[in-house]
């Protein structure tokens, strides 16, 4: 057993290989920027030890942190390279892990988790995921994104079995998955760097937990392969989602009409699925929508029934030049209707209901509380409009993209 008990502010690492050694740390580490270090044999970071890497630090075996492993305030070039080469590797101890920069890179365990994290890996700047599945949900860890980070290469061969949490507020796809598969799904840019979302997947049947017989008439047919769990943690901000659709996964009952696939959420308050509508994207295999969370929301996608002819001239320019002037909206006529608009990121600016009936109309301008340009004129850009319409106590909703030039 080879035990560390380092001291210096400049510490560089060359670890010789023993097949029966592990590296236990009871002192300060210290990994200056452009240093690669490498540790071959399983690295344990005792209580009060310090493990601070701003260099190249190579682990191919175990990690447990009892103490603090992190990175220098303001490092943005350092990284941790994880690439076993005998088997999985554990992620473990009762204090979580920091680090800037983060490779997956393990091929060992092709059929199984290759990484085994009952800690929380905390993770800022970017995760490459090249190989090598991380389990979380069956050791009890947690991976982590801070506010600003983000992912690559998440693939069928590297993604997290288990729940994701991302801090902040920049957009993020969750690189989640379920038996070798990977299935993402993506969350907006958000409105606070306070506000925390988790996401997870799951390939199975959600009907066994939340019967399919209990849906509004509208939808079709439920997808009964998948699901996602998307919780909202101490946020205020709401969010669009982002589901994807797969062939080789989702039922072709819903895949076969991309047009028709909206996002559907189990409503726990009415005990049923309902519409959450939403934006189709063939191209990418995805479909978007402006959500409203409360807590742990269960979402996946249906094929739901075309709506009626509501024509939607979503061109905006509210110049008083008597051309789109307003949100036109066509085939309204006198029925029990909402309008709800959001910006990019999933905050809401607009609502209404009776759309189009005595001047109440969008024309450019928020309405709703709390938000910073109320009863302004909203900046240019791209925004996500809601029209839903209630008719013999069913509502559908239809969701799309409003262009909006001041």
């Amino acid at each position: 057993m080879r035990i560390l008990n380092l001291k210096s502010s400049l510490v560089l690492l060359l670890i010789p290989y023993c097949a029966t050694s592990q590296i236990i740390n009871t002192g300060e580490l210290f990994v200056a920027s452009n240093t690669p270090v490498s540790f071959v044999n399983a690295f344990d970071n005792k209580s009060k030890a310090v493990l601070i890497n701003d260099g190249e630090l190579f682990l191919y075996s175990h990690i447990n942190n009892d103490g603090l492993i992190s990175f220098s305030p303001g490092n943005s070039r350092g990284i941790t390279r994880l690439r076993g080469v005998s088997g999985y590797q554990n992620i473990s101890g009762n204090i979580p892990i920091e680090l800037y920069n983060l490779e997956f890179n393990n091929s060992s365990n092709a059929n199984d988790a290759a990484f085994h994290v009952s800690n929380y890996l905390s993770i800022s700047g970017m995760a490459d995921f090249k190989e090598g599945i991380i389990d979380d949900d069956s050791f009890g860890g947690l991976v982590i994104f801070e506010n600003g980070s983000g992912c690559v290469n998440v693939s069928d061969k590297s993604f997290v079995d288990g729940e994701v949490m991302k801090n902040g507020n920049n957009d993020f796809t969750f690189p989640v998955g379920d038996q070798l598969k990977y299935r993402s799904a993506g969350i907006s840019a958000l409105k606070m760097d306070t506000d925390a979302f988790s996401g997870k997947y799951f390939l199975k049947d959600a009907g066994i937990l939340y019967p399919f017989k209990n849906k509004t008439s509208n939808i079709l047919v439920v997808n009964d392969k998948e699901y996602w769990a998307v919780k909202k943690l101490g946020s205020t901000s709401d969010l669009i989602l982002t589901l994807s659709w797969d062939e080789s996964v989702t039922p072709a009952s819903i895949t076969e009409s991309p047009s028709e696939i909206h996002i559907v959420r189990w409503d726990s308050a009415k005990n049923s699925w309902i519409d959450e509508g939403g934006v189709v994207n063939k191209g990418d295999r995805t479909v978007s929508s402006p959500v409203n969370l409360s807590g742990n929301e269960i979402f996946t996608t249906a094929k739901v029934k075309k709506t009626d002819s509501f024509v939607v001239y979503n061109a905006v320019s509210p110049n008083k030049d008597g051309l789109n002037d307003y949100l036109r909206i066509e085939g309204l006529d006198g029925t029990q209707n909402e309008v709800e608009i959001y910006d990019s990121r999933g905050i809401k600016v607009f609502r209404t209901t009776a759309y189009g009936t005595n001047e109440n109309v969008f024309n450019g301008f928020a309405n709703v509380k709390n938000v910073f340009l109320k009863n302004e004129g909203l900046p240019d850009g791209t925004y996500f409009y809601i029209l839903s319409v209630t008719k013999d106590n069913v509502t559908t909703k239809q969701v799309g993209y409003l262009y909006l030039s001041q």
